[in-house]
């Protein structure tokens, strides 16, 4: 079952190390919703949790809550409601609760799935030759040596959870191309997420 769980990012790491831009890149690459139950929207209060306890977590949370926020939905970071490990290992019921305190009818929680570095080979090549008409040298020319990019992959779920329900409704699995890491990539991951759940129909957005 272990091997099965980590199935698709792991190949999914590798048919996208080839297709994805060294630079900041976020794709949604598979999608499943009514993943538990069926969705029951229009949604109207979210809560949204990274659940890794790592530095980039309150910066990844604000920038999806402000690109939901952007499209017109009441949005808030789990970090600002419920601290550092406020719901950690807590049960479905108990978090249902804490949730409807609260006024939220929907949480995202977004598990790091995945990550790979890898170092690229970029050959220096030679420049296409000029027309006669250019006037210029019809030599070729070098660009420059061959250098290494150290590209970083990052595998991403999202769980977009019914608080009624206490049940998933919908799941995305992202894929992030980043060189400088997820930090640097923080505005197209966040762009991705929102667009993901809007475009599925769990929002109304404005």
């Amino acid at each position: 079952m272990k091997a099965r769980k980590y199935a698709l990012p792991a190949l999914l790491l590798m048919l996208l190390s080839g297709c994805l831009s060294v630079y900041s890149n976020t794709r949604l690459v598979d999608v499943k919703p009514d993943t538990e139950k069926a969705a029951r929207p229009p949604y109207q209060s979210v809560v949204v949790g990274l659940l890794v306890d790592h530095e980039i977590r309150p910066l990844l949370e604000h920038a999806i809550v402000d690109r939901l926020r952007d499209r017109g939905i009441d949005a808030h970071a789990a970090l600002d409601v419920y601290g550092h490990k406020g719901i950690e290992g807590k049960s479905r019921d108990y978090l249902a609760q804490r949730m409807r305190d609260e006024g939220f009818d929907s949480a995202v929680a977004i598990h790091l799935l995945d990550k790979k570095v890898e170092d690229l080979h970029v050959g220096g090549g030679v420049s296409s030759q000029a027309p006669v008409t250019a006037g210029l040298t019809m030599q070729p020319e070098t660009f420059g040596p061959d250098f290494f990019i150290t590209e970083t992959l990052y595998v991403t779920r999202t769980d977009f959870w019914d608080v009624a329900q206490q049940a998933i409704v919908w799941q995305g699995t992202t894929v992030t191309a980043n060189q400088r890491g997820l930090e640097a990539g923080a505005e197209k991951f966040a762009d991705t997420i929102a667009d993901g759940l809007i475009t599925a129909g769990l929002f109304q957005a404005q």
